[in-house]
């Protein structure tokens, strides 16, 4: 069996993704609980759900950004990114 099959570029690309994802959704709702839970009358209650509604636009709009994003000019982007800062036949 070959490993470089079963782990690839894309599926690192995509875990990498989901636990970014995953860290994003736990900060703001712990954001989100503190608001709501620990404060003293109506207005952080408010500023709490507020906060949820831009976490889910924001959420849905990274969303399909990501997904018509072209993973292979990116990539070459880089690519030649890299070129470009770590070029070892560097002259004057």
């Amino acid at each position: 069996m070959n490993y470089t099959d079963f782990i690839s570029t894309k599926l690192i690309l995509y875990v990498a993704v989901l636990i970014v994802l995953l860290g994003y959704w736990v900060f703001n709702f712990i954001i989100l609980y503190h608001l709501a839970r620990f404060g003293v009358g109506t207005q952080p209650k408010k500023i709490a759900a507020i906060f949820f509604l831009g976490l889910v636009c924001l959420f849905f709009v990274s969303t399909v950004l990501f997904a018509g994003l072209d993973l292979n000019s990116l990539k070459d982007q880089l690519l030649d990114l890299l070129k470009l800062f770590f070029n070892t036949t560097y002259s004057l």
